[in-house]
């Protein structure tokens, strides 16, 4: 199982090509083993191939914008394949779908084809969770509506997310199983009343259970995400927490 970075946590640090490039060294200097693309200002595939193969940082997930999912699909497919990212993520339901059923019904639709061409393009897309996918709608958990009626996705599943709605992240890698988990978000939880993000193993979340479950259902890669990184005063400081951390358990 290899140990990445979810890139989103340094988004401050990605808006030009010179500053993604001294990213990418900084998250390697640091130890991971490969990232995950989001949070950066739009960038030429070639330049993003190139920047990850000089720094032996496979990118091998994003999280990309709705808009470009479900209307520049073939682009989006192409880029993908130039830098070599078997997966297309998608970061969250828009916040004009959430908390009904109708809007959950049009997001669905407005998927399947997209969807589709990805799959038939020999590439993936997985759905990233946050809390109100755990909400239910007639009785029914979303999330888990999601995992039986979207069949053909894969997820990204955040860790911290499903514990802060109350649930087992250790239940749902179980539920999701680990064909359609090859990545997996490792977020800690503060023991603050707000349950605030914080670099891993400072928090209450069991991540030697949650990564024997991984290895369990075989997830490939655990990548680190801690959302409020960029606003401390060393952004890369907190993801080298997480790292030395992690590295003791992860394997």
């Amino acid at each position: 199982m290899k140990l990445g970075a979810q890139l989103y946590s340094v988004r401050t640090y990605l808006k030009t090509e010179e500053d993604l490039r001294n990213a990418f060294e900084k998250i390697k200097a640091i130890g991971y083993e490969n990232v995950q693309l989001s949070g950066a200002a739009p960038m030429p595939a070639e330049y993003l191939r190139e920047v990850g193969e000089e720094s032996g940082l496979p990118i091998v997930c994003t999280h990309s914008p709705y808009e470009r999912i479900i209307g520049d699909t073939e682009a989006l497919i192409a880029e993908h394949k130039v830098f070599g990212c078997p997966v297309i993520g998608l970061g969250s339901m828009p916040k004009e779908y959430r908390g009904n059923r109708e809007g959950f019904e049009t997001f669905l639709s407005e998927l399947k084809t997209p969807v589709k061409k990805i799959l038939d393009a020999g590439l993936h897309f997985a759905y990233h969770n946050h809390s109100f996918e755990f909400e239910k709608y007639n009785g029914t958990i979303l999330f888990d509506e999601m995992l039986e009626r979207c069949s053909d996705w894969q997820f990204i599943m955040d860790t911290y997310w499903v514990e802060f709605a109350g649930y087992s992240a250790v239940e749902y890698i179980g539920k999701i199983g680990g064909d359609r988990l090859p990545n997996i978000h490792f977020k800690d939880m503060a023991k603050d009343e707000e349950r605030s993000i914080c670099p891993c193993g400072s928090g209450i979340l069991d991540f030697q259970a949650i990564y024997e479950k991984c290895r369990e259902v075989g997830v490939k890669n655990v990548l680190v995400e801690q959302d409020n990184a960029v606003k401390a005063e060393d952004p890369f400081g907190e993801m080298e927490k997480s790292f030395r951390h992690l590295r003791a358990i992860v394997k």
